[in-house]
């Protein structure tokens, strides 16, 4: 198996040790590499995979738009998220689905099950990927920039409100999606008020524990750091490639070492 993943700048990404390990797990003979590609390097690349070159392909910040343009066809998640994080082959044919808010979901299933509130934090493209993964419609947005909120809550038929209307103590569950907090100073909504016993999950992994989900825990919700997410949406499309159920088990544990060295 010959497997990438494609976005500028990469050498942050730890999809490689994680892919890796799986395959090595899974007794697969194979190699996950990171490409720091430049816009005018994709063409070459998809037609390499069309050609036999590689079996997949992971995509990232900032072509999962981008990307659609290479490929054959997308499945019904990548064209409600509006945005592709994973490409596989089927009959010769270049597919983009994503696995990012199906990822979450699984990886959220052992602590909630959806049958209460669900408040979404921002209005981008991991937002809606999530929101169209949810197995519920009590969910509502919140953003900054209201009128994308407003977008975003038509387009999959739930609500919106504001930072100044929003009361957290009327959700079951937090899934926060901005890049805020990743300055570990920083946190996009006040938590007072919160429950205890809330799901409070924010999918940035770097920090492991933001400010957000530290201030959570000290209101006693139960905290989900981004390894969840990336993990979830790792083992999602590990299987898309290869067909086998990976182990989110070691690949957790291994993220979160790297994560605290």
């Amino acid at each position: 198996m010959n497997l990438a993943v494609i976005g500028h700048p990469i050498a942050h990404s730890l999809s490689p040790q994680l892919h890796e390990q799986w395959l090595r797990a899974s007794g697969l003979f194979g190699r996950y590499e990171a490409i720091d590609a430049t816009p005018d390097q994709l063409p070459a690349l998809f037609a390499a995979m069309r050609e036999g070159d590689w079996d997949g392909f992971n995509v990232t910040i900032p072509y999962k738009e981008v990307v659609v343009r290479y490929l054959d066809d997308l499945d019904e998640a990548a064209k409600h998220a509006g945005a592709v994080n994973t490409v596989y082959k089927r009959d010769g044919r270049l597919i983009g689905t994503n696995t990012d808010g199906a990822g979450l979901v699984q990886a959220l299933m052992p602590y909630t099950d959806f049958t209460g509130r669900v408040l979404i934090v921002g209005a981008g493209g991991a937002a809606r990927g999530i929101v169209q993964a949810l197995p519920t419609r009590d969910v509502t947005i919140v953003n900054r920039t209201v009128e994308r909120a407003k977008a975003l809550a038509d387009t999959f038929g739930v609500v919106y409100t504001t930072f100044d209307e929003m009361d957290v103590s009327r959700y079951d569950v937090i899934i926060q999606t901005t890049s805020v907090g990743m300055d570990e100073r920083s946190t996009p909504l006040s938590l007072e008020g919160l429950r205890q016993n809330t799901v409070v999950c924010d999918i940035i992994y770097r920090p492991l524990v933001t400010p957000m989900l530290q201030e959570a825990k000290r209101r006693g919700a139960k905290v989900v750091t981004g390894v969840a997410m990336f993990v979830g949406q790792g083992a999602l499309s590990f299987e898309k490639w290869t067909g086998v159920k990976p182990d989110e088990t070691i690949g957790k544990k291994l993220i979160e070492g790297l994560l605290e060295e």
